[in-house]
């Protein structure tokens, strides 16, 4: 879920972050704190504050993928709300994505650094899970009634359980994304093309795009559309609209062979290769395109808008992705903080892992142009709508809808496997058939290894 570095190529879920890969933003930590005291602290008298041993401080690394600009005022707070504990917040690259940030997590606690609370999204947490690296929240959130409330009335059930695992809780839900269609305002008008219904279907869809796309090879071609060539949820935004996926409903057996996969890869395909209105992702600049004017529409998440505000560009609106079959849909992953097993003290841990999740770090978020806020009371403050465009609203309104990108323990291995051949697709170099065969074949075994754990 993803938050907002300006400029750069193809601003994705992925890439949209891809700073230094373990740059610190650390703060010495002074006054009060919640209940929970961190080990070897006593709670000031009748104060409901921990005083901190004299001298004495516990040492918390929190990581994110997060552009750290954006936990600035974060750590500003907390020089008055942690009082005994020396705060680092590191961030942490994403080579690949979210299955590179999975990888080079482990890489770091294998290492021997320390990550006290580590936040991941829902693609990399069953990983995490898997080899121990996180524990279960439970038993710290029924013994925390105030944050208790906040999760159970203010956090949609949908975002709870995607950072679940097994029943257990495993992370405290910070944000999240879906992907929806982000179209520029001012070239629907000039072209006289109708905006978008929330009810469109990809039949209206391709013929907005034959409408809009003005392609002849010069510097002045505009495309209508862009989408993401690679990613599981990228992609899934448009397979959800098409009643399919990737993997079976289980996450547990391939699905590549499905129909309705190919039927959904060729439209795309046909987008690019047949009515010539959208650019081979591969190399394209979909960032500087879509605010330079030669490009109408795009999927993205919320994430984008920091991209928008930072190039002051105001001219476009929302909808939500066309479908094929059935009612409207939308993907959905969440991110959120968890804490490591290897935490050096798993009570301050639990103290910054609610700290960085309140509601002031979740408005610091919104207005930096980051992800949708977890928290509802956020989404519903007039500080979100203003740092959006009109239709703002279908981000959280979504979640009635929403479906979970499909995340597997192996979600490391599965999603290049079949980014690799998708790639192949759009550049024509193979059929939708050849491409998802020779994908098949590849993921049958990884998913095997994955069933026989």
């Amino acid at each position: 879920m993803s938050e907002a570095t300006f400029g750069r190529q193809k601003m994705s879920r992925r890439t949209l972050l891809r700073l230094s890969a373990m740059t610190t933003l650390g703060v010495t930590v002074v006054a009060c704190a919640p209940a929970a005291a961190p080990s070897g602290a006593a709670p000031a008298s009748g104060s409901g504050e921990v005083a901190a041993p004299a001298g004495e401080k516990v040492t918390v690394i929190a990581t994110t993928q997060m552009n750290l600009e954006q936990w600035t005022p974060a750590t500003e707070r907390a020089l008055e709300q942690l009082p005994t504990i020396d705060l680092k917040i590191t961030q942490t690259a994403m080579p690949g994505g979210w299955s590179g940030y999975s990888d080079q997590i482990v890489t770091q606690i294998a290492g021997g650094e320390q990550l006290d609370v580590i936040m991941i999204a829902i693609e990399g947490l069953r990983l995490l899970t898997n080899r121990n690296i996180l524990v279960p929240l439970d038993d710290l959130i029924a013994g925390d009634p105030a944050e208790q409330e906040v999760i159970q009335n203010d956090v949609h059930q949908t975002l709870r359980e995607m950072l679940q695992v097994d029943g257990k809780q495993m992370e405290y839900p910070f944000s999240w994304n879906n992907m929806v269609m982000y179209y520029n305002t001012a070239i629907f008008a000039e072209q006289g093309v109708t905006p978008p219904s929330a009810e469109w279907t990809w039949a209206d869809f391709q013929e907005t795009c034959l409408q809009l796309a003005n392609v002849t090879g010069g510097a002045d071609d505009r495309y209508a559309y862009s989408f993401w060539g690679e990613g599981m949820f990228g992609m899934h935004a448009w397979l959800f609209n098409n009643d399919t996926s990737f993997l079976s409903a289980d996450w547990s057996e391939s699905n590549l062979l499905d129909p309705k996969v190919a039927e959904t890869l060729q439209f795309l395909a046909d987008l690019i290769l047949v009515h010539k209105v959208s650019p081979n992702p591969a190399g394209w600049d979909e960032w500087a395109q879509f605010h330079g004017g030669h490009l109408a529409m795009r999927t993205c998440g919320r994430w984008c808008i920091g991209g928008s505000l930072a190039a002051d560009f105001s001219t476009y609106d929302l909808q939500y992705q066309p479908h094929q079959v059935g009612n409207i849909k939308t993907v959905a992953g969440t991110d959120g903080w968890g804490i490591a097993s290897s935490a050096k003290d798993s009570a301050a841990a639990w103290e910054v892992t609610k700290f960085l999740s309140n509601k002031d770090a979740s408005v610091d978020m919104v207005t930096f142009g980051g992800n949708i806020p977890a928290l509802r009371s956020v989404a519903e403050m007039e500080v979100f709508a203003q740092n959006g465009p009109p239709n703002t609203g279908i981000f959280y309104e979504s979640l009635d809808f929403a479906k979970t990108v499909p995340s597997p323990t192996n979600f490391n291995i599965v999603e290049p496997i079949i980014n690799k051949h998708l790639v192949t697709i759009w550049s024509g170099e193979k059929s939708v058939e050849e491409a998802m065969n020779a994908a098949h074949e590849e993921l049958v075994p990884e998913m095997e290894k994955l069933q026989q754990g």
